[in-house]
């Protein structure tokens, strides 16, 4: 049993060693999957604020899962295995989620107010979206800029409905970095 699971890895190393990882660039489905469900989840906070938890308990865990499925789907139709990339990602997007999690904090105590907590949102995702682009996905880091670059703007400027400009922002990012990712793919002749 134990030689075939060295053989299996061994196996595994060769194949990720001669063919492109079809995940390295990203899936544009989830750019567009995440664009979507960010754009709607922080504007609800400026329309609907009754609906934001409910939302995110639904969307955040929901779209996670999938996201998680996926990729683990498209390295299996292309023959990859890398546990060293996939726990890469997982730790990645796992930190995101605790920053987002301590993002509320000062929200429920009452310490800054609801346009600041929503500017902070987008100061995190810009840093880790921009994060992503230095050590998994090069489309993140010019998401990750222009985030930062909305959030200097919201901090300067404090225009209304903050949250949704924020999510406005982060969607429209999103939808770049797949639509150049789906382009790329259809130049490289692999599937978008």
């Amino acid at each position: 049993m134990t030689d075939v699971n060295k053989l299996q890895s061994d196996l595994d190393y060769i194949s990720s060693a001669l063919r492109e990882d079809a995940t390295a660039g990203g899936i544009p489905a989830l750019y567009f999957l995440w664009g979507a469900l960010i754009a709607i989840g922080f504007s609800l906070p400026d329309f609907a604020p009754q609906l934001a938890g409910f939302y995110w308990l639904v969307a955040g865990f929901g779209g996670g899962l999938f996201s998680w499925w996926l990729g683990a789907r498209q390295s299996r139709r292309h023959g990859i295995n890398n546990p060293k990339l996939a726990r890469r990602y997982g730790l990645h997007w796992s930190l995101m989620g605790a920053a987002f999690l301590l993002c509320f904090l000062p929200l429920l105590l009452g310490r800054v107010s609801p346009e600041m907590g929503g500017a902070n949102f987008l100061l995190v995702t810009g840093i880790g979206y921009g994060l992503a682009g230095v050590h998994l996905e090069r489309p993140l880091l010019w998401c990750g800029l222009l985030m930062l670059a909305a959030y200097g703007v919201l901090i300067t400027l404090m225009p209304p409905y903050t949250w949704t400009i924020t999510g406005a922002t982060v969607g429209l990012a999103l939808f770049w970095a797949g639509f150049s990712r789906r382009a790329a793919l259809r130049t490289a002749g692999g599937e978008a």
